[in-house]
């Protein structure tokens, strides 16, 4: 018998869980066992819609019921009819069908995802991320550690950050569980490692950069570019979790980002903060490091004379709030 038609049962990940091939019009959808195709769905009336072929395509006309029938966003009125374009997704209840024609031109293949191979190809450079994340948390805690510190204290600094690491990719290793029926812990560290890592050595050496060389904007694009790291990495968390929806997990991650940072930066301007970073530099590094040349302390004092009438500013504004304070204690008083 010829198949006119595909009717698809869609999941909540967007892949067909039950295929009715149509071999007439019209079809009748419900819960009623009269049905052509039946829904397990309490949110569908008995008889919920019907699909019919008309001269320009199939066409839904929904029946009485609570909830209604909507294609896309688009709600479809009772007793009134809507032709289906190509592919179009229809919700009846909580239930999302999608109408497949002859003829329709189908979306590219994908490339499918491995998790096993994807863990397997990335082993090495997992192991390798590991050490040299370890060996950068030590020298870390060494260059920080102030002496005297109790070996217990130091124990707990080191296993902190990886510890926390581990409950994050245990979490999102959960939620591959949930969408993709494996639980990819591996492939969540190998991520979080490579991109973690990544912005922390750009950080750690725009830092030094900016302290040899003296210009404190590289330290800021360091900070920029940390902040840039994580979202990538959260883009790839959510990348393993539901493959065909990257690109909406990009420009949604990427809207947070411009959003929040432009907030961000109206506080800062608002508070009269350095819109970036800190005031000064954050990084003393070893002298001999230091490419810059020291400024001479006349050249010093006259490029800092502008600051003057500032602070002299500043300083009788507040001079004038004491005296008002004062005075108004003594008639107090």
């Amino acid at each position: 018998m010829e198949t006119l038609a595909l009717i698809e049962t869609l999941d909540r990940d967007g892949l067909p869980r039950h295929v009715l091939r149509v071999p007439q019009w019209p079809v009748r959808i419900g819960r009623a066992i009269d049905c052509d195709l039946v829904l397990d769905d309490p949110h569908v009336a008995a008889h919920h819609a019907t699909l019919e072929m008309h001269d320009d395509g199939v066409h839904v006309v929904p029946a009485p019921s609570l909830n209604g029938v909507r294609l896309g966003r688009a709600a479809i009125a009772p007793g009134s009819t809507a032709r289906l374009p190509a592919s179009a997704l229809l919700t009846l209840g909580a239930t999302t069908l999608r109408v497949r024609q002859p003829g329709e031109v189908l979306a590219p293949e994908q490339r499918f995802l491995d998790l096993h191979q994807y863990e397997r190809r990335h082993a090495v450079t997992l192991l390798l991320l590991v050490a040299f994340a370890a060996v950068w948390k030590g020298f870390d805690l060494w260059l920080t550690t102030v002496p005297g510190q109790q070996g217990s204290a130091l124990a707990w600094a080191y296993l902190a950050t990886p510890a926390g690491l581990i409950l994050w990719c245990a979490a999102w290793a959960i939620g591959s569980m949930l969408f993709q029926r494996r639980f990819a812990f591996w492939a969540h560290l190998y991520i979080a490692l490579t991109w973690l890592m990544a912005g922390t050595v750009v950080e750690t050496v725009t830092a030094q950069l900016a302290f040899a060389f003296s210009m404190p904007a590289l330290e800021k694009l360091g900070r920029i570019a940390f902040v840039g790291a994580m979202a990538i990495m959260i883009w790839r968390h959510m990348g393993l979790l539901l493959p065909q929806r990257r690109r909406a997990f990009g420009i949604a991650i990427t809207s947070a980002v411009v959003v929040g940072g432009g907030l961000l930066l109206v506080d800062r301007s608002v508070q009269q903060q350095p819109l970036v970073g800190d005031l000064y530099l954050g990084t003393l590094s070893l002298p001999g490091v230091r490419v810059a040349r020291p400024v001479p302390v006349d050249a010093f004092v006259k490029s800092a004379a502008p600051l003057e009438k500032t602070l002299s500013h500043w300083a009788k504004t507040g001079d004038g709030d004491g005296d008002e304070d004062e005075s108004d204690g003594g008639e107090e008083e």
